[in-house]
């Protein structure tokens, strides 16, 4: 199934990155967000955050691989869950160069983009937040 960005997703993306990242990383990973030819994949992220440092783990449905990530950022403490959709124009490639995210969420979702160690971006998880964290920051992680 294609799938499309949501234009929220990329608004906060910006608003989260700017001043953290170089400009033109921003506007590469907002180009690529756009204009990728993506699949969409069920996925379940569940979050524990405390306050300056999260946890994410995210699982694809009917996939065996798990990303395991921590960040630094400002987020609500707590724990949450999301369901959602990973968009990537490649899962092999998602599953094996993932080394960073940036994740951003509200009390309504939660966006988690997945980025190489080159600044790639890879895919992105767009989902409805249950029992949300809310903030932004960025990190590192991989899928095993």
């Amino acid at each position: 199934m294609s799938e499309k960005v949501n234009l929220k997703t990329i608004e906060e993306f910006k608003k989260q990155a700017e001043g953290k990242w170089e400009p033109e990383l921003i506007d590469k990973t907002v180009k690529e967000m756009t204009s990728l030819e993506t699949e969409g994949y069920a996925a379940l992220v569940a979050v524990d955050s405390s306050i300056i440092r999260q946890h994410f783990k995210v699982g694809l449905i009917d996939y065996t691989e798990v990303f395991n990530g921590s960040s630094w950022g400002f987020a609500s403490p707590g724990v949450g869950s999301s369901a959602g959709v990973i968009l990537t124009s490649n899962l092999d490639k998602l599953f094996s160069d993932t080394t960073n995210f940036w994740f951003f969420g509200a009390t309504d979702y939660l966006t988690l983009n997945f980025y190489s160690a080159d600044g790639s971006f890879l895919g992105t998880f767009q989902g409805a937040a249950l029992s949300m964290v809310a903030g932004g920051g960025y990190g590192s992680g991989s899928w095993s």
